[in-house]
């Protein structure tokens, strides 16, 4: 479903208007966006945090949630934050760094806590990392600059709606997206202490439940195997 857009039957708006029983000036558009964008922090919150073998995804981004980053001789460091679309990094699933030659390596994640003291003090080929604040901290600094020498795979957060927004659509499941709806019809009930409050609550809880049991069955790869049936012919 798309923003505000026509026809009525594909409009957060109006299905948002149709739950609360609001409209435009009771419950203005961009207070409807920023309802839907917590909503979302809410649904990404619960991703984030779910046993999950896939890395999910906005269906609104363009590339793959990975990245280059540039090996610089005499840098322990290198920022990562946002992606080139702007997206947010939340989670880092796998680093890869490349040779002089090409050639691939996955680099070992170490904690800079327990790591031992002289932990960066010495430079050479990178072969751990740890992932402090908005920074990627090496086990050793680099002596070797490589451009494109680092990949990393991440998780991101979402894309957000503005009140102006007509096309955007929703980056969750389209399974997921009534339980947005009633969260964003909820803090219109809740702020306005309309009794509507407490049934819509019960309806957040279960889209909340909702959302882990869609990433449980999202972890499933596991190839079925169907064993033939012997029937006795005797």
């Amino acid at each position: 479903m798309k923003f505000n857009s026509t026809p009525n039957t594909r409009s957060l708006v109006f299905a948002i208007d149709d739950v609360a029983g609001t409209n435009v000036n009771t419950y203005p558009l961009d207070r409807k966006a920023l309802a839907l964008n917590m909503g979302l922090d809410i649904a990404y919150g619960v991703i984030f945090n779910s046993v999950d073998t896939k890395s999910y995804d906005d269906f609104n981004y363009s590339k793959l949630p990975q990245g280059t980053y540039d090996i610089v001789s005499g840098q322990r460091n290198i920022t990562v934050s946002e992606d080139s679309e702007g997206g947010e990094i939340l989670k880092i699933f796998k680093v890869i760094a490349y040779n002089e030659s090409g050639d691939a390596y996955e680099l070992v994640k170490t904690d800079v806590k327990s790591a031992p003291t002289q932990f960066g003090e010495d430079t050479g080929k990178v072969y751990s990392y740890d992932w402090v604040g908005n920074s990627l901290v090496f086990d050793v600094t680099p002596d070797t600059t490589i451009p494109n020498g680092i990949k990393i795979f991440y998780m991101r957060n979402s894309t957000y709606f503005v009140e102006g927004d007509t096309t955007k659509e929703v980056g969750l499941p389209a399974t997921l997206v009534p339980g947005l709806i009633d969260y964003a019809a909820w803090r219109y009930s809740f702020k306005k202490g309309l009794i509507k409050k407490n049934e819509l609550s019960q309806l957040v809880a279960e889209w909340k439940e909702d959302i882990k049991e869609f990433m449980s069955s999202q972890s499933r790869e596991d190839n079925i195997v169907f064993k033939p049936f012997v029937v006795n012919s005797k």
